[in-house]
C-alpha cells in the first residue's frame, strides 16, 4: 500500500458532507484540500470547514482549517491544518491530486471530471460509475448509508429530507425572502414550534417545530426566497451539534474505504 502521507486528496465543497470526509481522512493522515465557494451556502456551519472562507480559520472536532491559495496551501498541509481555497477547475487542475472527490451534493447529473485525478469519488446522486466518476458513496439514509459502489449509481434523490426523531420536511427551513437575516438565536439554542429565529427586513423567520437550532445560514448570505437558510432538529438537547453527525461519518468513513480499495487494486 502507498504512504498515506504522500497522497493528496481534494475535496470539492466545505459543507456538512465534505467536512466530515475531510475530518475522517486527516485523521488517517491524509493530506487533504478543499475548495468551496468565496461565500458558502452552509448552514450547519458548526460542522463545516466552509466558514474559513467568511472568516480566516474554521474548526471542526479539533481539526483546523485556514482559508488559503496557491501559493500557500502546501505550508497549511505541512502545519497539519487543512488549507481551504476558492473553488475553481483550474486551480485542480494546478494541484493535481491523487483522488478528487465531488463533495457539492449537487443531486444532478454532474459532468465528468476524471481527467481532474488518478481516482474520482463522487458523493449521492448525480454520479455512474465509469461515466463520470469510478466510485460513488451512497448518501441516502438507510441500510445502505456509506456504502462503496463500483458498478452503476447511487439512490436517487428523493427531494425529501431525511426523518430525524419523526420529522422530515418540517424541520428544514427555507428562506421567505431576498436578502440578509438576522438571526434572533444561534446553535444550540432550544426553540419551541413557531419561534421567530430570524428576520429578513420586516419578514419574520419562524420555526416549524420544537428541537434544537443545528443550522444557520451565514448571515453574510445575501439570500434568495427558496434557498435552505436553517435547521431545527427535533430530537432537542440529545443533538451534538457540535460534532459531526452520524450520517455524515458514514459518509466520510466511506471514502476513506474506497481510497483504500483503490489503493489496494
Amino acid at each position: 500500500m502507498n504512504d498515506l502521507k504522500h497522497i493528496t486528496v481534494l475535496i470539492r465543497g466545505a459543507g456538512e458532507m465534505a467536512s466530515a470526509v475531510a475530518v475522517s481522512l486527516n485523521k488517517a493522515g491524509i493530506s487533504v484540500i478543499l475548495t468551496e465557494l468565496s461565500i458558502p451556502l452552509a448552514i450547519r456551519r458548526k460542522v463545516c470547514f466552509s466558514d474559513a472562507m467568511l472568516n480566516g480559520t474554521s474548526k471542526v472536532e479539533d481539526i483546523s482549517a485556514v482559508n488559503a491559495d496557491i501559493t500557500n496551501y502546501i505550508d497549511i498541509l505541512t502545519n497539519g491544518k487543512i488549507p481551504v481555497l476558492q473553488d475553481s477547475l483550474k486551480l485542480i487542475e494546478r494541484i493535481k491530486p491523487e483522488f478528487y472527490i465531488d463533495a457539492r451534493l449537487l443531486k444532478s447529473m454532474v459532468k465528468d471530471r476524471r481527467s481532474l485525478a488518478q481516482c474520482t469519488i463522487g458523493l449521492g446522486p448525480g454520479f455512474i460509475v465509469g461515466e463520470n466518476c469510478n466510485i460513488i458513496i451512497e448518501t441516502m439514509r438507510g441500510h445502505n448509508l456509506g456504502r462503496v459502489i463500483l458498478e452503476g449509481s447511487a439512490s436517487p434523490n428523493t427531494g425529501v429530507p431525511g426523518k430525524l426523531g419523526g420529522e422530515s420536511a418540517k424541520r428544514v427551513i427555507y428562506s421567505p425572502g431576498a436578502g440578509n437575516i438576522e438571526w434572533l438565536v444561534d446553535f444550540g439554542d432550544i426553540v419551541e414550534q413557531n419561534r421567530v429565529l430570524g428576520k429578513i427586513g420586516e419578514i419574520e423567520i419562524k420555526s416549524h417545530i420544537s428541537g434544537i437550532v443545528r443550522g444557520l445560514i451565514s448571515p453574510k448570505v445575501n439570500t434568495v426566497k427558496g434557498m435552505k437558510i436553517a435547521d431545527v432538529d427535533p430530537r432537542g438537547i440529545e443533538v451534538d451539534y457540535k460534532t459531526v453527525s452520524d450520517k455524515a461519518r458514514c459518509v466520510g468513513r466511506g471514502v476513506l474505504e474506497a481510497i483504500m480499495v483503490y489503493l489496494n487494486q
